[in-house]
C-alpha cells in the first residue's frame, strides 16, 4: 500500500481532536429572544427617557385601573369611576392577582415583556410540533419581534395580548400526547374564552386544522368546546358577564396597514414577504395545498377583525421566514445580487420595527397630556366631555367620569350618547349646547390639539368657538394647545 493510501486510510479511522458542533438553531433562538427583550424594553425605556407615562394609548390604563378595584374587591361590579355595570374579564382577574402579590411599578415594567417572551417561546415550540426545524422556527420568530401587532401586543397590558398568550399556552398543551397537559389546556381555554370570546373562536378554528394536519385525535378539542360552553352559559345567568363576538369592523385601509397608524396592523413590507413565500410554498406542495388555503381565509377575515389579524400576523411571519430562506440559499447568477436582496430585506424589517416603536413613543398620553390631566384630578369632581380615545386617560389620572370611553359601545344608549357627544362638538351657538349640557351632568371640557384637528380642521368652529366666545365657559387650564374649560351655570357666574 503506498504512503498516500495509508494516510487516506488514518484520517478515516481516526477521530478528530476538534470536532465542530453542530448548530442546532438554539443560537438563532436565542438572538430572537434577545431582540424581542430589546425592542419591548426600548419602547418603555424611551418614553421614561422623554418623562413620558409607561405606556403608550389607553387601553393599558383603564385595565390596570380596574384591576386595582379587582385586587381591594373581586365581587366588583360597578365600574367605580363610570359608575356602569362591570363585565368580568379573566385578564383583569390575572392582573389583579399579581397586583396583590407585587407592586404595580413591577408588574407594569416587566409583565408585558414576560408575556410577550413566554407567547414567542409558545410560537416557537407549535412550530416545531408543525415539522419546523429549529433554524427556521427561529427565523420566524426574529420576523414576528419586528411585526407591528407583536410590538404593540406586548409593549403594554392589553387584553389581545393576554389573549394570544393563553391561545398558543392552550395550543402547546393540548397538542401534548400525555393527558395531564390536555387538562390543564383546557383550563386555559377557559381562561381565554372568558378573556375574549372571539379570540376563543378563531383560536378553535386554527386549533381544527392543526389537528388534522398532524392526524391527531380532536376529542381533547370537543371536551375544551363543551367546558368552555358551559362556564360562559353559567356566568351568563349568574353574573354581568354577556358573551359578544367583538374586533369586527368594515374594510377601511386605516384599520389595516400599520402605516396609516392602524391599531393591529399589518406592515406593507411583511406583506410582500409573505405573498412571495405564499406562491414559493404553494408552487412546491401538492398533498398540503389546502392547509394553505386555510390561511387565505385568515387573510380575507382579518382584513374585517382585527382579533383575526392578531392570528394572521403569527402565520405571515412563518411565511416570510420562508421566503428570507428561499432568497438566501437561491443560487444566484451574482453573488452581489444575492448580497443586496439580502441587505434590503434585513433593512426593510428593521424600518418595519423602527417605524412602530417611533408611533409607541410618541403616542399619547406624553408629558404635556399628563401634566394637563394632573391639573384636572385637582379640581371638584364632575363629569368630563372630550374625544372618546382620551377617555380612559381621563379616568385613570383625573379619577373622573367621562361622557364617553373606548369602552362605551358594550352600553346600550352607546349610539344615543355618540350623537349628543358629536352634537355637542359641532354646537357653537349655547341654546344649542346647554340642554345637553346640563342633562347630562357636564361640567369640564378637555380640549386637545389632535381634536382640534380631527374635529374642527384647526379652525375656531363648533364647541371649542363656543368655550372661547361664552361667558358660561372659564379657562382653568392652557399650556401647548391643550385647554380644559368649566362650565357655570347661571347662578355660579
Amino acid at each position: 500500500m503506498s504512503a498516500i493510501k495509508r494516510k487516506k486510510v488514518l484520517q478515516k479511522q481516526s477521530p478528530k481532536l476538534n470536532p465542530e458542533p453542530k448548530k442546532n438553531g438554539m443560537e438563532i433562538l436565542l438572538f430572537a429572544i434577545i431582540l424581542i427583550v430589546v425592542l419591548l424594553s426600548s419602547i418603555m425605556v424611551l418614553r421614561l427617557t422623554n418623562d413620558q407615562p409607561l405606556f403608550p394609548l389607553g387601553e393599558s390604563y383603564y385595565n390596570l385601573r380596574i384591576s386595582q378595584s379587582l385586587s381591594s374587591d373581586l365581587s366588583l361590579n360597578k365600574d367605580p369611576v363610570q359608575d356602569t355595570i362591570y363585565e368580568p374579564n379573566a385578564f383583569h382577574y390575572f392582573l389583579g392577582l399579581l397586583l396583590i402579590i407585587f407592586s404595580e411599578q413591577l408588574v407594569s415594567l416587566f409583565l408585558p415583556i414576560l408575556l410577550g417572551i413566554l407567547s414567542a417561546l409558545l410560537f416557537f415550540q407549535i412550530l416545531l410540533l408543525l415539522k419546523i426545524n429549529k433554524k427556521r422556527a427561529g427565523v420566524t420568530l426574529i420576523v414576528l419581534a419586528v411585526t407591528p401587532v407583536f410590538l404593540i401586543l406586548f409593549s403594554g397590558l392589553y387584553v389581545a395580548g393576554f389573549m394570544i398568550f393563553l391561545s398558543l399556552l392552550s395550543m402547546v398543551l393540548l397538542l401534548s400526547k400525555k393527558k395531564f397537559w390536555h387538562w390543564l389546556g383546557i383550563l386555559s381555554s377557559i381562561l381565554l374564552v372568558l378573556t375574549s370570546l372571539t379570540g376563543f373562536i378563531i383560536f378553535l378554528l386554527v386549533l381544527l386544522f392543526i389537528f388534522l394536519a398532524l392526524k391527531r385525535n380532536i376529542y381533547t378539542l370537543i371536551i375544551s368546546l363543551i367546558s368552555s360552553a358551559v362556564v360562559v352559559l353559567l356566568l351568563s345567568f349568574f353574573s354581568n358577564y354577556t358573551p359578544r363576538l367583538l374586533g369586527f369592523h368594515s374594510f377601511a385601509f386605516r384599520d389595516i396597514l400599520s402605516v396609516l397608524r392602524a391599531g393591529m396592523g399589518f406592515d406593507i413590507f411583511l406583506i410582500f414577504l409573505f405573498l412571495i413565500g405564499f406562491v414559493i410554498i404553494w408552487s412546491r406542495s401538492k398533498e398540503t395545498k389546502l392547509f394553505h388555503l386555510v390561511t387565505v381565509v385568515f387573510i380575507v377575515l382579518s382584513l374585517f377583525n382585527s382579533n383575526a389579524r392578531i392570528f394572521t400576523s403569527f402565520a405571515v411571519c412563518v411565511y416570510g421566514m420562508i421566503t428570507i430562506t428561499y432568497f438566501f440559499k437561491r443560487k444566484w447568477a451574482l453573488d452581489v445580487i444575492k448580497t443586496g436582496t439580502v441587505l434590503l430585506v434585513l433593512c426593510s424589517l428593521v424600518f418595519s420595527a423602527t417605524n412602530q416603536i417611533s408611533q409607541l413613543v410618541s403616542a399619547q398620553p406624553d408629558k404635556t397630556f399628563h401634566d394637563s390631566l394632573n391639573f384636572l384630578s385637582g379640581l371638584e369632581q364632575n363629569n368630563v366631555l372630550t374625544s372618546e380615545t382620551n377617555g380612559f386617560l381621563v379616568e385613570f389620572y383625573a379619577h373622573k367620569r367621562v361622557l364617553l370611553d373606548e369602552n362605551s359601545f358594550l352600553s346600550k344608549d352607546y349610539l344615543v350618547i355618540q350623537n349628543v357627544t358629536a352634537a355637542l362638538f359641532e354646537a357653537a351657538r349655547l341654546k344649542e349646547a346647554e340642554p345637553l349640557i346640563q342633562e347630562h351632568g357636564i361640567r369640564y371640557v378637555l380640549i386637545t390639539p389632535e381634536m382640534k384637528e380631527d374635529l374642527w380642521e384647526g379652525k375656531e368652529q363648533g364647541l371649542w368657538f363656543l368655550v372661547k366666545h361664552s361667558d358660561r365657559f372659564t379657562k382653568r387650564y392652557d399650556w401647548n394647545d391643550i385647554e380644559i374649560w368649566e362650565y357655570k351655570r347661571v347662578g355660579e357666574i
